[in-house]
């Protein structure tokens, strides 16, 4: 049930001090008071001066603490009106500690660590439980039935009163090594809300963890390759895109093993599965969002070579015709290859085409003589090759 407290004025506004007893002896613990409409802050068993009240949740950006018994802690903080992403930081120790945060009607609970990468529940609505196995108190398949409630007041947390059931599901568990300092994302696209909602569970006997969440901000972008099924590939390719990192062991705008990438500045679109060059002659292997590996590529991507393409059209058949080949737009591919060597998954860039089929030949002059070649185009790849012969569209 709510706490009552007590004050030795008629209203807050002409108070001193808060309490805990209506005999006004034992001092409440330091953190803001409200009135519903003013909010004062108590240190020291000193009420400083009043301000109108807005959000009495605790800001972003400030390192929180909680260490204590067995329960069940919440934290409210106000992120504000900026948009971009806002970075999660929680540190559990050793001992097993579950987190989750609730935030515009979605709950949040993946985490990377910089010591082994991602952790999540297999539950998405789920606590997420990490730690190190060696300190786990038997909390996989445990039902908690009556876990105390802390609230934090902006300086510590306090009892609510309250108590919850909390069942750990196996699915939840994601222990390992000592996690250390593990980062969660999470996009704020809008000026509103600006409440998120912080739950962390200490099942065991006692519980110590960290945690802070910064205000949002845009990440830092880097160059990329599009996505490639191996680095092999994706090494050969140049980087015509912008990513975003949100950083774990890198630094911003310069990705490193266990980061969040992100195909967007505000952390909402996580990179797909895949393999991708980067700045610095590497490629990097994304899992859940995650880098899983990093490695160097052999060799420098080899240089490029002009070939020219036509206008897009829908259908092989039309190149045939003998009406829409005329080809009018200089493109590049990223092997050296001339007209007669392109290749299938040779790159098109220069610019992002769209996909579909395109004559194409060595230069503006050749189509006059019937020199062009078909190529269909996707994700500004080669896919395929081919010739008109009777009329038809024929594989090279």
């Amino acid at each position: 049930m709510p706490q009552t407290y007590y004050i030795d004025g008629s209203t807050l506004l002409n108070s001193t001090a808060v309490y805990t007893d209506a005999g006004l002896t034992t001092c409440a613990p330091d953190g803001f008071y409200s009135d519903g409409i003013n909010s004062r802050e108590l240190v020291g068993c000193i009420l400083l001066p009043a301000q109108a009240c807005g959000s009495c949740a605790t800001p972003c950006g400030k390192p929180i603490a909680a260490s204590g018994g067995q329960g069940i802690y919440k934290v409210d903080l106000d992120a504000g009106n900026s948009i971009g992403a806002m970075i999660v930081t929680f540190n559990p120790a050793s001992v097993p500690d579950g987190i989750r945060v609730l935030y515009n009607g979605g709950v949040y609970n993946q985490l990377s660590s910089p010591v082994d990468g991602y952790h999540a529940s297999t539950d998405p609505n789920g606590y997420t439980y990490v730690g190190a196995t060696t300190s786990d108190c038997g909390i996989s398949g445990t039902t908690y039935p009556a876990l105390v409630e802390y609230v934090y007041n902006g300086a510590s947390f306090v009892a609510s009163g309250n108590t919850v059931s909390v069942f750990v599901a196996a699915g939840d568990v994601s222990l390992g090594a000592a996690p250390g300092d593990c980062v969660m994302v999470i996009p704020k696209i809008s000026a509103t809300p600006s409440l998120i909602q912080v739950e962390a569970v200490g099942p065991c006997s006692g519980t110590a963890w960290s945690l802070n969440i910064a205000c949002p901000v845009a990440l830092t972008g880097y160059s990329s390759t599009t996505r490639h099924p191996a680095c092999t590939e994706a090494c050969g390719h140049p980087l015509t895109e912008t990513y975003y990192n949100a950083p774990v062991t890198g630094t911003a705008g310069s990705p490193a093993l266990y980061d969040w990438v992100f195909s967007d500045a505000n952390g909402q679109f996580i990179l797909t599965d895949g393999f991708y060059g980067f700045t610095g002659g590497k490629c990097m292997t994304v899992q859940n969002g995650i880098i899983v590996a990093i490695s160097t590529c052999s060799s420098p991507p080899p240089p490029t070579e002009y070939i020219y393409l036509s206008t897009v059209r829908s259908l092989c058949y039309d190149f045939c015709e003998g009406t829409n080949y005329t080809i009018v737009t200089q493109k590049t591919t990223v092997q050296n290859h001339s007209y007669a060597n392109i290749t299938l998954g040779d790159n098109i860039f220069g610019s992002v085409i769209v996909d579909g089929f395109y004559a194409y030949a060595g230069s503006q002059t050749d189509t006059a003589t019937g020199v062009y070649r078909i190529m269909q185009v996707e994700n500004n790849e080669v896919m395929s090759i081919l010739l008109c012969g009777a009329g038809q569209c024929v594989p090279l």
